[in-house]
């Protein structure tokens, strides 16, 4: 089978389970081949050896396996990163949230933060990138993505600015913090997601409880409790109220809410 003929078939297959066939099955065939998409419209009628291995990745993507986890690479921020199944998947809201961060560490010369719940290691790796003497402590209760996060932060020789830690939240954190950032799951555990993300992504870095905000609550108590100056969380977009009214009971007084690029309610940062 040619390109052109590949693509073609390729892109009816994944009509259903995609928004943009075409666009993925470009994506996936380009990965497969290791060539650009590029490449691919400029030898169209290149015939295709082992395609069967082609519609193989083709059939993981039409049975809503998100395309990060296929080819193992998720792009975001400035840079590339290795991910695998059992890891969330970074999304570009997050980018907001280092973006604010990166605004206190520079406005208050901050040296030493801590993440909770380090997943893949984006958000770790993105700020140590920025910042050449932030010390950074990353927890996460999970083995799977502290491997990842070890992979990640090797692949751009950061171990001596990023320490990974097995810990629930900052509870084995001995380091002095200036500053703890997390995004956390904060979704209710009743909420219908689509398939390719509650089939495929890790349910404990998804879920937050009942409510939603359980774990969010508990973040802020317990960096509240260690007397640590800056917190900056993630939220879903219907969480400003009830967390405005939690700050309330627990007299935190100066805190700010922020949104994403689509205008919705999306993050938190506290100062004690």
């Amino acid at each position: 089978m040619i390109v052109k003929d590949a693509l073609k078939e390729a892109s009816l297959r994944l009509k259903d389970s995609c928004e943009r066939p075409q666009f993925e099955a470009e994506l996936l065939l380009a990965f497969f081949l290791q060539k650009s998409r590029v490449w691919l419209h400029t030898y169209s009628d290149k015939r295709v050896e082992n395609i069967e291995w082609y519609f193989v990745l083709i059939s993981r993507r039409e049975a809503n396996e998100p395309y990060e986890y296929i080819v193992e690479s998720v792009s975001f921020y400035d840079i590339d990163l290795y991910i695998k199944d059992g890891v969330l998947i970074p999304r570009p809201e997050t980018e907001i949230l280092i973006d604010k961060v990166a605004e206190l560490i520079e406005k208050n010369s901050i040296k030493s933060i801590a993440e909770i719940g380090v997943g893949s290691g984006a958000i770790s790796i993105v700020l140590a990138r920025k910042f050449k003497d932030l010390k950074i402590v990353a927890t996460d209760l999970y083995d799977t993505p502290l491997k990842v996060a070890r992979q990640n932060i090797q692949s751009f020789n950061l171990v001596n600015q990023i320490k990974l830690i097995k810990s629930n939240l900052i509870d084995k954190v001995e380091e002095k913090i200036d500053l703890v950032i997390s995004n956390p799951p904060y979704i209710a555990n009743n909420f219908k997601l689509k398939s390719n993300v509650v089939d495929y992504e890790p349910k404990e870095a998804l879920f937050g409880g009942e409510i939603g905000d359980e774990l969010l609550k508990n973040i802020i108590l317990d960096v509240q409790k260690r007397d640590i100056r800056f917190l900056a969380c993630e939220m879903g977009y219907d969480q400003k109220e009830p967390l405005a009214e939690f700050f309330k009971q627990n007299n935190i007084d100066n805190y700010q809410f922020y949104q994403d690029l689509a205008g919705l309610d999306r993050g938190f940062i506290v100062e004690f």
